[in-house]
Formats: C-alpha cells, structure tokens, sequence
C-alpha cells in the first residue's frame, strides 16, 4: 500500500530520534501541516527514499563562522541578515532560527508572502520587506509588525491614508534611489514629505550599492557617490534622528569605512562571493553543497551516442553513472558537457546534456557503484564550488543557489550530524 503524506514543511530534530533509539523505538507523533497524523519512523523512511535521489546539505556549522567572522570585521554594527527567496536556496525555516540563536534579531526579505512565513518562525525579530504590496495586504503589514519599505510617493501616500483609517501606525524604511535605477526616492524634499505623513513610522533610511563588490577604480568612486548621495538625501531631516544605513554584502567587504550602525549581510552568510574578480578581506565557507547517489552504472561501447541530440559520441568503451538530477532540481543545464561531479574523491565529466531528471557521467576506472553520493557543489572541492561553477557557466553563485528546486530536500547539518530536515512537495512512503 501506498501513504501518501503530504508534507509542505517537514522537520526531523536529532534529539528526537536519539530518543526514540532510547526508548526502544517508540514511536512519536510530528504534526505536519497538512493535519495528517504522521510517526518518526514514517518520517525516516519517506527521508531515506527523498534522500536517495538528490539533497542539499545545510551546513550550520559554516553559517555560524560567517557570521562570527562578518561581526568581528564589521564591529559593534547590527546585522541584518537577507533571507528573501528562501534564504538564497538554503531553506529559510533551516537558517533563520539558527542566525537568530546566534545573535541575529532584524531580518529582511522581498515580500510579505515571505514576511509571513518569517513571522511565523521568529515572532519576536524585526522584519523588513524590501518590496511593496497591493492596498489588500496592507493589514498584513501592521498584523505581523513588519516593517515596510517606501521608495515611492504615490505609494507611501497611499500605506498613510490607509493608516489613518484604519487606526493603526506602520513602521517603515524609506529607500533612496543613488544609482541602481530600482526602487527609491531621488529627492530631500521627498524624504522630508514621507516623513511628515501621518501614521508612518519611519525607523530608517537606506540605499542600494550597483557595484559595491567590484575594486575598479571607476566602480568605487561610482558606490562613494552613492553613499553621499544617500547622506545627503538623510541630512534634511537629520534632526530626526532616523538611522541611515547602506552597506550590502560588497559594502560591507570593501567600504568598511561607511557609516551606519546596520548592514545587510546578503550572500556572504551563506558563505559565497558577490564578486570572484576580488579578493575576500576575511574568510568565508559555503554553507550549501548539493549531492545525489548514483541510480545505475553500466559499460557502453565505442560508437554509442549519451543523452539528448546525441551531443557526445563515445570513441572507446565507457563506464557511465546515471545520477537522477537534472536542471528541474536547479542544476544548469549550462553544465552539459562540461561540467563534473565527484564520486568517491574522483573527478567524473558529464556527458551529453543534462536532462530535466538525471545526467550521465563517466566513471571510467573510478570504481563506482548504484548508490554511491556524488557531490555536485562542493564546500571544499574547488571546481565544484558554487561560485566556480558560475564563473564556468557564466553566471553568479546567487543564481545557482536560488535556482535550487523546490523538490530538493534541505538537511541541516550541525558537528557532522542531522539536526533538521526541510521538504515542500508530497512524498510516496511505501508501507
């Protein structure tokens, strides 16, 4: 018989399994959301079957050095950490409780869809929503005590006089447009009408860097100008006292000098680079690798074409592995025929394309078998680090780490063990 267990959000704690290894295997009842009444036992099984095929391992240990190496480098500066889009990948219900156990109290994401779900992990942090919202998710705002960015006029007019009639007070950060052509406001006298609108808190104001990460003389005078801009938008309602903040994750590598007691610490938590043409100042460690286990190993001849449109010929007998990962789990399609992956410490090509579920690799004399792990981004392998993939592909590690699919379980690892597991899609349990 098949059960059917429809997990949107499963989590698996170590400390509870070591406690059903002490009590003779008893078996403990995890609420899932769904309602459906689901066992420990159960939740072993369906992760054993998930894990087989493809995982990304969550290293909490790395994401913990980071951000005590990004607090040593910045100071007595508060750290708001970025976990829009999932956490960039890694799984936000995996990441934000553990930066908010390390010290970590603002956060900040794209939407309030996000905000919600964030909400619902740490009830006490704040939360910045960097993008704005239609006048029906306005209760949301003031419900979940967000705080909402305002970059424009006609919006910020708009949150006001829906504060005024509902009764309520919203807590908001005013953006300034320097130069990324995003969201923002571009004038002083903006800033100062925001401020005077009624019911809105305004507890900040900030910017965005274009080119932060990059040391290019041109580059670096463009992000000073930015920063002065900023300041100089802030100065007409200095007397207010409202924080003026502006490093993201380049500003706070290469412009330690900028003032603000915040910085928004993006990419760099999660252990990659926001540009590989620079030099870190301190270390970083990645916190995600992917991996899979080889599904088949088979010997085919010389003359025998691998994968789609027949791209790769073989010229000798060839031993390949199947692995079931394809570009629908957020591996790159990009990487056909030129990218590797490593199984058992060995280097082994892909061959042909990468398809939507599975790729071919050669193992030839590399001694693999059904149900070895290969590692397809690495922590410590250098070619196989998610930045230097994307350099190879010509793309940046923020893109590969949130092209991550939603079928692809997120394991939180922490002293080498599983701490946590996190998967979003229905899982087939055989019984």
């Amino acid at each position: 018989m098949i059960l059917c267990v429809y997990i949107y959000r499963l989590y698996i704690t170590y400390n509870i399994i070591t406690q059903i290894s002490e009590k003779n295997n008893r078996e403990f009842e995890i609420p899932v959301i769904s309602g459906i009444k689901f066992y420990i036992n159960e939740a072993e099984r369906c992760m054993k079957k998930l894990l087989h095929r493809v995982w990304a391992e969550i290293n909490l240990d790395a994401l913990e050095q980071n951000i005590k190496n990004i607090k040593s480098y910045t100071g007595d500066k508060e750290i708001m950490a970025v976990v829009k889009a999932n956490a960039y990948g890694h799984g936000v219900a995996l990441v934000a409780p553990e930066l908010y156990r390390l010290g970590v109290t603002c956060f900040s994401v794209s939407n309030i869809g996000e905000a919600r779900e964030l909400r619902e992990l740490l009830p006490d942090a704040d939360i910045l929503v960097f993008g704005g919202c239609e006048a029906e998710w306005f209760s949301y705002i003031t419900d979940l005590n967000l705080i909402q960015t305002v970059g424009d006029m006609d919006f910020a007019e708009e949150l006001s006089a829906w504060a005024v009639s509902s009764g309520r007070t919203v807590r908001v950060h005013i953006k300034a447009d320097t130069g990324m052509s995003r969201i923002g406001i571009e004038t002083a006298a903006e800033a100062e009408r925001i401020l005077s609108l009624p019911s809105l808190s305004v507890e900040g104001i900030y910017t965005h860097f274009a080119c932060s990460d990059s040391l290019e003389p041109s580059d670096m005078a463009f992000t000073e100008k930015q920063e002065k801009t900023l300041r100089e938008i802030a100065a007409s309602v200095a007397e207010k006292n409202i924080p003026v903040y502006s490093q993201n994750s380049g500003g706070i590598l290469y412009h330690p000098g900028f003032e603000g007691k915040t910085v928004r610490s993006g990419i760099i938590t999660y252990g990659c680079m926001p540009s590989t043409a620079e030099k870190l100042p301190f270390p970083l460690t990645p916190v995600l690798t992917l991996k899979s286990q080889v599904c088949q190993v088979k010997t085919i001849p010389a003359g025998r074409s691998v994968g789609y449109g027949r791209t790769y010929i073989t010229d000798k007998a060839t031993q390949i592995a199947v692995i079931p990962v394809g570009y629908a789990d957020g591996y790159s399609r990009r990487l056909s025929g030129c990218g590797a992956v490593y199984i058992n410490g060995k280097r082994c090509p892909i061959l042909g394309r990468v398809c939507m579920d599975q790729m071919m690799v050669d193992v030839t004399g590399a001694d693999v078998k059904t149900g070895d792990t290969a590692v397809l981004y690495s922590d410590t392998i250098p070619e196989i680090t998610v930045d230097a993939i994307a350099d190879r592909i010509g793309t940046i590690g923020y893109e590969l780490l949130c092209a991550v699919g939603a079928r692809v379980p997120r394991v939180a690892v922490k002293n080498g063990k599983v701490v946590a597991a996190e998967n979003y899609i229905a899982a087939a349990v055989e019984d």
